[in-house]
């Protein structure tokens, strides 16, 4: 959605993408994993028979674990579980009970089954599992009184749960170096050389998985995707980016050496001391970046894994760019990335040609289970208003926030062939206590540091189809996020320390990018129901209708009076949102819309999939705080207007009901999930913010009603037609931009309309270079320039969209949305399946027009003329006129639609919409009197560079 400040906040989100490509852990990802932890009961506890494990583990005496068990314990399974995991050579052990739960069938507080994590250290190889142990109470009395003298455990029997082998505490070998001369290190459209220098290398057991290269070297890496290359451009000045570098470290799989590099270059000489000790220095830098974990209270040392077969990873440090980072992960669909970590730059990110080979072009984010259900229960309290001090290094302190206590029960579905863990999304403010299974039990979890992501073990490989549910629990500071579509962005940033601040109510806004709740890596759609307890004086507006009865006054014991809101989601939603703030005490304004124009779809079509419900009415619901009360009657009207309009396009709503709530903010913003949108009502500011706000794409000073019609578009485009991946967000962005577009048409005439085009024409133009509407919130993001991203994937897209109906017309285009809808309504989609539909009512390839106008960046060339022409019949009783229109185009052929005006001396005008479709194009065109001038695209509708 319009987003302002995503240089920040897309980047951080892709950057954390990012630190995914690191690790081949089972699939998943990460620079650093710490261990979830729960604090044991305040019981009779298990520290002497964990040391007592400790020490078994230590000496390998494997017998010595046989003395721990109870008297009824199945000894022979004991003993094949210790030949298999108690190893000789262990020099240090760790074991830590991480969950407790009662022993059924047991007295209570005499049997528990615990899952306890053991870290065994063999010098530089370590070994992390997770055991189950059922264990027992054994009560030693006092020879002289029949008081406890001593509580004991046992064990009654043991199973493991999970392991994570192959740990290694890398370091360089201090023995070996080797000199190299024009040494070629190769992966994918990457080339470093090592002209002359040093090579120290780290091994394990299975062969050489780091480098460190010192010297004088050089790095070529160029693109294989032309967009890709134009934004190497931006970055380096050229489309291959070449720069010497002076220090490279390197992580692979062993077996991938010869792949990579020629050993066979590597010429073994004597340690250099001096060398050997900046080569650590550069190790010791780089080595916990990636692959790494850390393991909390098991062990404070960096422990790292081996990169999977197909994973590589370069930190290049380079004369001129600082260090830069080349990865290839294997379990990426877009595996080769090329990043400035510290300045959270993306160059480069596109798949391979293997990776392309296996899904193509298009694809969805890759989730190997699917929710299908949440139900949320979360209290917010101690509910903070933003400190407006610039003092704090931290800038999520100006933000409002408050302390959550929250309970999420998730159904979901596995879609792998099988999975062993499963990573979520939730806030890292946010501590997670359990998580628990009514299939599996209690499961033990890891947090990603700083990534706002669990990543949650099962107890065995879970086949495809299975079904269950997951149970967490957790609290913490939860800070709120701005509306994503914040309209004056960075330009704010600017001024804002000479703005006056005038008091509004607080906003605790809760959507796709605070990870308020436990959420599927990647948006989709699942149906939800909502337990929100705010204190009594906020107002919730949330995803769904609002349940019966809703909201009630919870009696608790506390000097805050409760109020619990509940919100039922029968309509699929892409992602769950809520807003909370004071609203004025008169209530809401509400309309019942009728939706008489939509067909009965419930049947529908054969051959097209149509989930979710049909409605014949929409519920329109007002909220305002008491500063924008006065605009409810207005906007209420507006939205009426709007949302009726929109209906007679889509044919559908496709929700029961919609909340519009104005609120107060220092921005004007909006947002849209599903069921509600929150409009800003910015507080006073220097007119000079405006005025540079007004030079903005997104910005139509003629145009009032466009900021509520964008936003309301997107509760077609963006919530119940989703998008699969970053690449696809235009869907989104360009059907909301153009909708309206449209509803200007409507609201103002062709002037207004034409008007809107006009300035979404000379944005586009003047940014297409920046790179294709495909990259998605990446155009901008090197040269931190908001303004790209809007530019084109707001206004080029629109633009984009109106061509394609004067190219096929306005039956066909408005018959091909509906198509779109109808099939992808409740399920993400992506620009091939757009292509589709309009192929579909077309019965023509549109292929070049959506490879050229979406994949491409640069706009077409024409070259045009007009020649009069007098036409005599052959009886020479009668001779007309005509003018031949010429257009020729320069480089790649484009299918574009150019409008040439006839301007006669009468002083009338006459349009002609050319299709202008091959390399060469002519159409000839009876006249009605004689010309006095030709125009070509005097309405602005076409992008192109047309010269005479």
């Amino acid at each position: 959605m319009l987003i302002m400040l995503l240089t920040r906040t897309k980047v951080m989100r892709l950057m954390m993408k990012l630190n995914f490509l690191m690790v081949s852990l089972l699939c998943t990802t990460t620079s650093q994993l710490a261990l979830a932890q729960t604090e044991p009961l305040d019981m009779c506890d298990t520290n002497s028979l964990l040391q007592q494990l400790e020490k078994v583990l230590e000496s390998g005496d494997k017998s010595s674990y046989l003395s721990l068990l109870t008297p009824v314990a199945d000894r022979s399974q004991a003993r094949a579980f210790v030949d298999e995991h108690v190893k000789p050579g262990v020099v240090r052990a760790v074991a830590r009970e991480r969950l407790r739960t009662e022993m059924p069938d047991v007295p209570q507080g005499e049997g528990y089954e615990l899952v306890v994590e053991v870290f065994t250290e063999m010098n530089s190889r370590g070994y992390v599992a997770t055991w189950q142990l059922h264990v027992r109470r054994n009560e030693t009395k006092s020879l002289v009184s029949e008081t406890i003298d001593e509580c004991q455990w046992q064990i009654e029997n043991q199973t493991i749960v999970d392991m994570v082998e192959d740990l290694y505490r890398l370091s360089l070998n201090p023995a070996k170096q080797y000199d190299a001369r024009n040494l070629i290190v190769l992966s994918d459209d990457l080339r470093l050389t090592l002209v002359e220098g040093s090579v120290f290398v780290a091994e394990t057991d299975r062969g050489i998985t780091g480098l460190v290269l010192i010297g004088n070297g050089d790095m070529m890496f160029s693109p294989t995707p032309v967009a890709e290359r134009g934004q190497v451009k931006i970055f380096s000045g050229a489309e291959t980016l070449e720069t010497p570098f002076t220090e490279l470290f390197i992580r692979l799989h062993p077996d991938s050496l010869g792949k990579h590099l020629s050993a066979a270059k590597l010429i073994e000489r004597p340690v250099n001391k001096s060398e050997l000790s900046k080569a650590e220095k550069v190790f010791n830098a780089f080595v916990g970046k990636s692959f790494s974990l850390d393991l909390g209270d098991l062990s404070d040392e960096t422990w790292s894994l081996s990169p999977g077969p197909e994973d590589f990873l370069a930190e290049i440090k380079t004369r001129r760019f600082n260090t830069l980072t080349y990865a290839q992960s294997a379990n990426e669909p877009e595996d080769v990335t090329v990043y400035d970590r510290e300045a959270q730059l993306l160059i480069a990110l596109y798949p391979s040609q293997q990776k392309m080979a296996a899904h193509g072009q298009y694809y969805s984010d890759p989730v190997p289970y699917d929710i299908l259900d949440y139900h949320i229960e979360s209290t917010f309290r101690s509910l903070r208003p933003a400190r407006i001090s610039q003092e704090s290094a931290d800038p999520r302190s100006r933000l409002t926030s408050s302390n959550v206590e929250g309970r999420a029960r998730l159904s979901l579905r596995i879609t792998a062939f099988q999975l062993t863990r499963l990573t979520l999304k939730i806030a890292d403010s946010l501590q997670v206590h359990s998580v628990t299974s009514r299939l599996f039990g209690p499961l033990l979890h890891f947090r990603l540091i700083g990534q706002n992501a669990i990543i949650i073990n099962l107890p065995s490989q879970v086949p495809f189809g299975t079904e269950f549910t997951l149970i967490l629990a957790y609290s913490g500071l939860l800070y709120t996020e701005d509306l994503d579509e914040n309209w004056i962005g960075r330009t704010f940033l600017a001024y804002e320390d000479q703005m006056p601040f005038r008091a509004g109510e607080p906003r605790y806004l809760y959507s796709n990018r605070s990870y308020w709740y436990p959420q599927s890596t990647a948006t989709d759609y699942a149906t939800a129901t909502l337990e929100l307890v705010v204190p009594d004086e906020f107002v919730v507006v949330a995803t769904g209708d609002t349940s019966p009865g809703s909201p009630t006054i919870l009696e608790e014991d506390t000097d805050t009076l409760m109020r619990k809101y509940s919100f039922v989601t029968l309509q699929p939603a892409r992602y769950l949102a809520c807003v909370i703030t004071r609203f004025a005490p008169d209530g809401p304004s509400s309309r019942q819309i009728s939706l008489n124009d939509a067909i009965d779809k419930q049947g529908g079509e054969p051959g097209r999939l149509q989930p979710g419900v049909f409605y014949k009415s929409l519920a329109l619901r007002v909220e305002a705080s008491r500063r924008s009360r006065h605009r409810v009657s207005d906007l209420t009207e507006r939205a009426v207007d709007i949302l009726s309009f929109y209906t007679s396009l889509v044919r559908d709503f496709p929700y029961p009901n919609l909340t519009l709530a104005l609120t107060d903010s220092q921005l004007p913003g909006g947002h849209s999930p599903a069921y509600f949108t929150v409009l800003s009502h910015p507080l006073q500011v220097q007119a000079g913010v405006f005025q540079t706000w007004r030079n903005d794409p997104v910005s139509f000073s003629n145009y009032p009603s466009f900021f509520l019609a964008h936003e309301l578009a997107h509760q077609w485009w963006g919530q119940a037609v989703g998008w699969k991946n970053y690449h696809e967000q235009w869907l989104s962005e360009g059907l909301s931009q153009y909708f309206a577009a449209l509803y200007a048409q409507r609201e103002g005439g062709a002037d207004l309309f034409a008007d809107v085009m006009e300035e979404m024409q000379d944005w586009a133009m003047r940014h297409s270079e920046e790179g294709p509407v495909y990259l998605g919130y990446r155009l901008g993001h090197i040269e931190n320039e908001p303004t790209v991203y809007r530019a084109l994937v707001y206004n080029k897209a629109a633009m984009v969209l109106h061509m394609l109906r004067r190219l096929i017309g306005d039956e066909k285009f408005f018959a091909g949305l509906s198509r779109f809808y109808e099939a992808w309504r409740f399920k993400k989609a992506g620009t091939n399946d757009l292509q589709h539909a309009f192929e579909a009512e077309t019965q023509t390839s549109l292929e070049r027009f959506f490879r050229r106008w979406i994949h491409q960046a640069d706009l077409p060339r024409l070259k045009f003329s007009h020649h009069v022409e007098r036409n005599t019949s052959e009886s020479e009783a009668t001779t007309t006129m005509s003018v031949r229109l010429r257009f020729e185009q320069e480089g790649d052929v484009f299918d574009i639609p150019v409008t040439v005006s006839l301007n006669y001396r009468s002083g009338e005008s006459k349009d002609v919409i050319v299709q202008v479709t091959e390399a060469v194009t002519e159409v000839r065109v009876p006249l009605a009197g004689e010309l006095r001038k030709v125009e070509v695209n005097r309405d602005h509708f076409a992008l192109a560079h047309i010269s005479r």
